[in-house]
């Protein structure tokens, strides 16, 4: 029997109301437990506001406007209405809460997980209306709390204060029994980052199950991170010698899966972006000389005479129309850096000179796909010339890589196998750090009606939790700062999410759910009572949003640790 959306709901009020990530565990667990091994998958999708993987690339495809038409035709009322109150009460899952809940039938999950799909499939002319009766039906048969938490997952707000790691967690506790298993969890989901897929091989094989899972052609491998060091002549010591050095570029970094004459491009968020490189695709069939493969590598934008263009120039190819006038305005190459399958085996527990050799096998160095910089070195002298000439060459800096046997490819992961360097970590605190805002001040005076500042935190990837390092009010131009509520709008919610931690001194107006990550830059570290990893970062400024980033890839407390030992 399909499991009742109605006790679904309930646990997500629950999960709403609790500010304890241990208690988030526990509810979770305990649902999970209850569930059908059939449709396990189905509710771990939903408690992350999903009907599919992201990289699956599957869209509802409902905007505010729209869920607040299908609203009023379930609530038979008037649409103006319904805005008002949206305006009033800022989420739609009150909005719905309060006008539907006359409830005409049981909800199950299967119910409402086939219509979302239904509502993601549907296409072309008539499609909007389509999708708003869909969704009017449903919101006809929930209830008042079922409407509040439909209605959020379609417009994509649903905000339990829930991530893939606590999902992830409560799984492992419901089909084990333990916690025993979550670090082999974790290595699945860096391998198949799909909360479904992991959720089914646990309810229906075990952790003997998530052990065999491997690469999937078509399914993103989560990349891996990069260590950092205090000072060059470290890295003989933690990564041995000789080592390699590459130039590390200021790009996208693109994961390309090749089976046959499929291509498809995942961004650094396992998005699916093949239709914004189809000159990479091109090149791909032409100049990878395998049938399965799958190619890491930095997409940059060049000029006319090859040399590199700023990050910000590439991005303006992020686009749904005009993609192929855009590639003639600004031509890329994907500089290549590993592969991680050849044919039909997997590569990730080789060693990196290994793969690196069957690397250059297998590309052939054209216009558009090329080795990145590279060069092997023995001492931390040669790896600081190669640096300065990238330096010179207005280069962001290096990547330092073990050539040791045991040089295998962490993903997922920030290992010691690979360490970069940039120019900032020379000149005192100039280093830049990718942060997750997760709180607002109301601004006052020149800033009223939007935000005066920011707050940011640092990423425990240990705790899996977020510990505030900085208030962040200087670096916006006047169109940036009057943006900040609308960009950070549907972040919104109504108290701290469960996975941040946070000091009553630091309390702000407005919480959000750990996802925007911004680049701030600043002018020391020191120690600080007021923020939760301890240390507090001085003058920060705003430099750029990361939208290519997730949350988990967030500069980490350690991080933050090593850098603040090293001043």
């Amino acid at each position: 029997m399909s499991f009742s959306f109605n006790d679904l709901a309930a646990a997500y009020e629950q999960l709403e109301n609790t500010s304890s990530d241990n208690e988030l565990r526990r509810i979770l667990s305990s649902v999970f437990k209850r569930v059908s091994k059939n449709e396990i998958d189905k509710v771990a999708y939903l408690t992350l506001g999903r009907i599919a993987s992201n990289y699956a690339d599957v869209n509802l495809g409902m905007a505010a406007k729209m869920v607040m038409k299908a609203v009023a035709v379930a609530a038979n009322a008037d649409e103006h209405d319904v805005i008002r109150l949206y305006k009033k009460l800022g989420d739609i899952g009150a909005v719905a809460e309060e006008l539907v809940g006359r409830k005409r039938k049981q909800l199950t999950v299967n119910d409402v997980f086939t219509t979302l799909h239904k509502i993601a499939a549907a296409s072309g002319g008539g499609s909007q209306d389509e999708k708003i009766q869909l969704l009017a039906k449903l919101l006809q048969n929930a209830s008042a709390r079922e409407a509040r938490y439909l209605a959020r997952i379609v417009q994509g707000s649903l905000r339990l204060g829930v991530g893939d790691k606590t999902v992830l967690d409560a799984l492992c506790v419901a089909y084990t029994g333990s916690k025993e298993g979550k670090r082999e969890v974790e290595h699945a989901y860096t391998i198949a980052p799909d909360v479904g897929v992991i959720a089914k091989t646990l309810a229906t094989r075990g952790i003997t199950g998530i052990r065999r899972i491997g690469i999937v052609l078509g399914v993103p491998i989560q990349m891996m991170l990069c260590q950092r060091v205090k000072d060059l002549q470290e890295v003989p010591a933690k990564m041995g010698v000789p080592f390699a050095v590459e130039q590390k570029y200021d790009g996208e970094r693109v994961q390309a899966h090749k089976r046959g004459n499929v291509i498809t491009l995942y961004s650094r968020r396992l998005e699916n972006i093949t239709a914004q490189f189809p000159d990479v695709v091109a090149a791909i069939r032409a100049q990878i000389k395998a049938t399965n493969a799958v190619i890491e590598g930095e997409v940059v934008p060049i000029d006319k005479k090859g040399d590199i263009l700023p990050f910000q120039i590439l991005m303006s190819r992020r686009r749904k129309h005009g993609i192929e006038e855009y590639a003639k305005r600004i031509p890329i190459r994907w500089l290549v850096f590993d592969i991680l399958y050849y044919q039909n085996t997997s590569l990730i527990h080789d060693p990196y000179p290994k793969r690196y050799a069957l690397l250059q096998k297998t590309v052939k160095p054209g216009k558009v796909i090329q080795p990145a910089a590279r060069t092997v070195c023995s001492t931390p002298d040669c790896a600081d010339d190669f640096f300065n000439d990238i330096v010179q060459q207005g280069g962001e800096g290096i990547v330092i890589k073990s050539l040791r046997p045991n040089a295998t490819y962490q993903a997922g992961m920030r290992g010691w196998n690979w360490v970069k360097w940039k120019p900032e970590y020379v000149k005192g605190l100039r280093d830049t750090f990718d942060l997750v805002v997760v709180g607002a001040y109301q601004g006052r005076g020149r800033r009223a009606g939007t935000y005066g500042a920011l707050l940011c935190a640092a990423y425990n990837d240990t705790a899996d939790r977020y510990e505030t390092f900085c208030k962040l009010g200087t670096g916006f131009n006047d169109k940036t700062l009057f943006e900040l509520p609308g960009k950070l709008k549907r972040y919104k919610i109504a108290h701290k999410h469960a996975l941040v931690q946070v000091t009553k001194a630091m309390t702000p107006d407005v919480w959000f759910t750990p996802s925007l990550v911004v680049e701030v830059g600043g002018a020391e570290i020191t120690k600080s009572p007021n923020h939760t990893c301890g240390y507090a970062l001085r003058f920060p400024r705003f430099l750029r949003f990361r939208a290519e980033k997730d949350a988990e890839q967030a500069t980490t407390v350690k991080e933050v640790l090593k850098m603040a030992k090293k001043r």
